[in-house]
């Protein structure tokens, strides 16, 4: 009385199954409306939270809800002074070494063109002078023959 009965049984791939079948309880979850936004009951952390989920979405600039305006806000509530303070101190270094680069070029300029003036009065009195020893040769030349 043994009788064989075969078996088959379908075997489906863990990963395979995972993607193509929802097991999250989701259908009983209720959705949360995202227009729902009780500011009364906001926390500092809700408010660091979407600070961080927003940053790359926040824009750089901008007169308001921007990054620009937060700085700008938080660094006036503070009053945030070293960083002024220590421009200031390098605007007005910056435009003390402008003064003081003019003064070198102009220096720079003056002794070129005393330069070039001196170098041209000796050119023309070595001009001058070997012109008069020239004729002096060839009077002495002259004179021989």
């Amino acid at each position: 009385m043994s009788k064989n009965v075969n078996l088959k049984r379908t075997v489906f791939d863990k990963a395979k199954f995972n993607e193509t079948v929802d097991t999250n309880f989701t259908q009983l979850q209720s959705e949360l409306d995202p227009q729902f936004f009780d500011l009364s009951l906001a926390t500092i952390e809700d408010f660091w939270s979407l600070y961080e989920k927003f940053f790359y979405e926040i824009p750089k600039e901008g007169d308001i809800n921007s990054h620009e305006y937060l700085v700008k806000t938080s660094g006036e509530y503070i009053d945030y002074q070293p960083q002024r303070e220590e421009i200031e101190a390098l605007l007005e270094e910056i435009a003390e070494l402008r003064e003081e680069n003019l003064e070198v070029r102009q220096e720079i300029a003056d002794v070129v063109a005393n330069f070039n003036e001196n170098n041209n009065n000796n050119n023309t009195s070595e001009a001058r002078s070997g012109v008069f020893n020239d004729k002096r040769r060839r009077r002495r030349r002259n004179r021989r023959s």
